[in-house]
């Protein structure tokens, strides 16, 4: 595998949970596994054993770089491509709102030095499997080799960004000149690394049936639809997984009292402390406390919710908010948590202790997103007890079983549609099941029990996996 995110070393979000979790799920399996990252300044280098120094050309110079073992230790392989004038910075794409203005040459650099660095650890992979525009570059430059190869499976974690540069970067990336085309990486008069990938892969996968589907449309394609849909195989959707032993309330150190399906006397006790934490006044009348922790951009819904927000509180319920990201919007929720003080509180920043307390204390979990490629923090929610509100968009929709006829045990709450009152809507209903605690008790149950585990996303990646064996 080749990606630019792996948690802990580097994260920003699902993409590098997923590239943490999904190795050790297929070794688990009896595969062979092997990551490459970038040796980004935050991965330790204490015990990085040196493997290999070359030297590739790049643009008008040769240029060095290592590869380091940074991690062997949970049946699988990590490694780590060191080029400091590249990876050694303080964040990993950009400083605030601005992209580093080598971005092109740091990911197209590293797409070239994981395939020689494949070659020359002796490695012989039978399939390799990219994440995301960072490393899209790797199934253009092997669909540029002759002789055997391994096959190629991109996976599209967020279409919404792409790899765009300028077409003169285009040497970099040492491909023939016919590569710069309609049916290669030119894009509108520049280069579009992730729709290079797109082409040449020999598979395409997204983070979530749904979200496959979506892509292929003008409205979420975000302008590769057509490129999507004119595929010679169809872009197969794979939902994503959590670790259901990390996120567990059973043995969760950082909650107030552990609980489970089982017995949900523990979560009531973290429901007060949370609300003794941020200032809620429940009240003598049991009331909902609706929460939210995401990044604060308008992808995640937050339009909706700052509408829907003097309705909720109207009605009794309680709303947290932890995040961070615009400060439009960061103003806006301080803003609103003021106005509503003790019916709403707003923490600006990340902390995955607060969020823990969070999931274990609240009731609902509110995720309004325009679009969501998979999600991942509902489903670690919903381990904890708070049900899901959800837009009905890709993984959300996938992942949330709403009421419905010939659906037993929904775990959650689905809405469609962008008009804030749909999200009150559903909103309410929640806060009718909240009335009646035998509902509560087994809808909370239902999302407990869910199986969110890499193990049944593992085994549809080794089912693809072996058809592309197959072929190659």
């Amino acid at each position: 595998m080749a990606s630019s995110e792996v948690s802990p070393y580097a994260t920003t979000g699902g993409l590098g949970e997923v590239v943490a979790s999904l190795p050790p799920a297929l070794a688990a399996l009896g595969h062979d596994v092997a990551v490459f990252m970038p040796f980004y300044r935050g991965v330790r280098e204490e015990g990085a054993e040196l493997l290999l120094r070359d030297t590739l050309p790049f643009g008008d110079r040769e240029t060095a770089w290592e590869v380091r073992l940074v991690d062997d230790a949970q049946g699988w392989r990590l490694y780590g491509v060191r080029k400091d004038e590249f990876f050694d910075r303080r964040h990993l794409y950009g400083e605030g709102d601005r992209d580093y203005e080598d971005n092109a040459e740091r990911f197209i650099f590293f797409c070239r030095a994981v395939l020689r660095s494949i070659e020359k650890l002796g490695l012989a992979p039978d399939i390799l499997h990219v994440h995301d525009w960072q490393s899209a570059l790797l199934p253009s430059l092997l669909a540029a080799r002759r002789g055997p190869r391994p096959a190629s499976l991109l996976t599209l974690h967020n279409l919404a960004f792409q790899g765009i540069f300028p077409a003169a970067r285009f040497g970099l990336t040492g491909l023939p000149r016919e590569f710069f085309g309609v049916r290669g990486l030119e894009f509108f008069g520049q280069i579009n690394l992730l729709k290079g990938g797109i082409v040449h892969a020999d598979a395409v996968s997204a983070v979530s049936p749904t979200y496959a589907r979506e892509i292929q449309t003008a409205a979420m394609g975000c302008g590769l639809e057509g490129v999507l849909s004119e595929r010679p195989g169809k872009v197969v959707g794979i939902l994503n997984g959590i670790d259901p032993s990390r996120w567990d309330p059973a043995t969760d150190t950082q909650i107030l009292e552990t609980f489970d399906a089982t017995d949900l006397s523990g979560k009531a006790a973290c429901k007060l402390a949370l609300a003794r934490e941020l200032g809620l006044r429940l009240g003598r009348l049991p009331s909902p406390i609706f929460a939210m922790v995401a990044r604060l951009t308008p992808q995640k819904g937050l339009d909706l919710l700052l509408d829907a927000i003097p309705e909720l509180v109207d009605l009794g319920a309680k709303v947290v908010v932890l995040g961070s990201g615009s400060a439009e919007y960061e103003d806006a929720l301080r803003a609103a948590a003021a106005r509503h003080k003790g019916r709403m509180a707003t923490r600006i920043g990340f902390d995955e202790r607060l969020a823990r307390r969070i999931f274990a204390g609240s009731d609902f979990f509110l995720m309004p997103s325009f679009f969501e490629p998979c999600g991942l923090s509902h489903m670690q929610a919903m381990r904890y007890g708070s049900i899901p509100l959800v837009r009905a968009t890709g993984g959300l929709d996938d992942s949330v079983t709403g009421f419905g006829p010939g659906i037993a045990a929904p775990n959650g709450f689905k809405f469609e549609g962008t008009d804030p009152r749909a999200l009150i809507r559903a909103a309410r209903e929640a806060i009718r099941v909240f009335r009646h605690p035998e509902r509560l008790t087994a809808m909370r149950a239902a999302a407990m029990r869910a199986d969110f585990s890499w193990s049944t996303s593992a085994r549809a990646y080794e089912n693809l996996y072996s058809t592309l064996a197959s072929k190659a």
